[in-house]
């Protein structure tokens, strides 16, 4: 008997009113500014403190702004690179119990950036009691966390994109022999023939796992919430 884990990777795409989560002040007083954290440091047993790279066209304006910020009980810049800055930053209680929720959950920021008004995060858990906590958390503590999509992966490669395992073989497959380079190095029809399928249903194929691939990438974060098993 494999004695390897089964549970099941699980990704979460959620968002959050910046007006209830951090940095609020700092994206009222500099409008221009974005955010997008790189990730989060565990600095002690109890405490985490998040990466997170800046933008704005003002620097000083930004930096006055996140030091000046409620949200922020630390603000320290690590690296400049002329129009965007990397930042540590430790937060307020509220917030930190989020953060340290997810490390505790094993969560992997995947992404988590500021747009039209809100924090938008894909999570990754190894297991989707971590997605149960996480929540419960949030409920617990007045977060109001909004769930965008879930969707469980398997261990296959094509789980991680939404794909089917023979969607996954055709799109690898056709980019491996130059289908889709400029001039293109295969025609359709060879591929369909190393893979033992009809053109037409290669044609097919193709489409839908690229379908698949741009709503699961791209347009993660629009999508309505569900579970795909």
């Amino acid at each position: 008997m494999d004695k390897r884990a089964t549970a099941m990777v699980t990704l979460l795409s959620a968002a959050l009113p910046q007006e209830k989560f951090v940095l609020t002040e700092t994206l009222s007083s500099v409008p221009n500014a974005s955010f997008e954290v790189e990730g989060v440091v565990e600095t002690c047993e109890t405490s985490v403190m998040p990466l997170i790279w800046a933008s704005a066209g003002d620097h000083d304006h930004l930096d006055t702004a996140l030091l000046d910020d409620p949200t922020t009980e630390e603000v320290e810049l690590l690296s400049d690179q002329a129009d965007q800055w990397l930042y540590r930053m430790k937060w307020v209680n509220d917030v930190q119990g989020l953060l340290e929720t997810l490390v505790t959950n094993q969560a992997t920021i995947l992404t988590a950036t500021t747009s039209d008004g809100r924090w938008v995060v894909r999570l990754m858990f190894p297991t989707h009691d971590g997605v149960s906590e996480t929540m419960a958390h949030c409920k617990e503590h007045d977060i109001d966390l909004e769930m965008i999509a879930i969707r469980e992966m398997s261990g296959q490669p094509a789980g991680r994109y939404g794909l089917t395992d023979p969607q996954f073989v055709a799109l690898t497959t056709a980019w491996k022999q130059g289908f889709y380079t400029v001039p293109r190095g295969v025609e359709l029809v060879d591929v369909a023939a190393d893979l033992g399928v009809s053109h037409q249903a290669l044609s097919e194929r193709l489409r839908r796992g690229i379908d698949a691939l741009v709503q699961d990438t791209l347009m993660a974060d629009d999508q309505p919430a569900e579970i795909s098993r």
